[in-house]
């Protein structure tokens, strides 16, 4: 739809009108309930490894990239997802307040993670097996229908 038309600035403004138009609905809900509005710029935000303030190496326009200083593997999506976060809860470019005391990063290889140990929890098999195997339903044939 959008390819037919010829005009470079009516295309685009077409292109705009539906984010424009999330971002209008997303407003006036945060509004309803009282939650702040922040507006970021996210230009290069994607670039930057969160961790290290170090430039991340796509090879290749590839989406996965690895950072230059710590060797950590980044999806471009998420890198640019913290980075956000972290401009946001700054103030860099944005209407935002830094919280006092608010550690962003500390360390860890992924940020913000859990401190929590990562045992897996054992489930006991009695608690998740079924009492009758499916194996027995599905070799019995279907009881016939009534047509009429």
């Amino acid at each position: 739809m959008i390819k037919r038309i010829k005009d470079k600035q009516l295309r685009h403004r077409i292109f705009q009108a539906s984010f424009k138009g999330i971002q209008r609905a997303i407003e006036e809900k945060a509004r309803e309930y009282g939650v702040p509005v922040i507006y970021v710029n996210p230009r290069n935000t994607s670039k930057l490894c969160p961790i290290h303030n170090i430039p991340i190496n796509y090879d290749n326009g590839s989406r996965i990239g690895k950072c230059s200083k710590g060797d950590e593997l980044w999806y471009r999506d998420v890198v640019a997802c913290w980075n956000l976060l972290f401009k946001a809860l700054r103030g860099d470019g944005s209407h935002a307040p830094n919280p006092a005391g608010f550690k962003l990063l500390d360390g860890r290889l992924v940020p913000l993670a859990s401190t929590a140990t990562h045992e897996p929890i054992e489930i006991p098999k009695s608690l998740w097996a079924r009492w009758k195997s499916l194996e027995g339903i599905l070799n019995h044939p279907k009881p016939p229908q009534n047509t009429l």
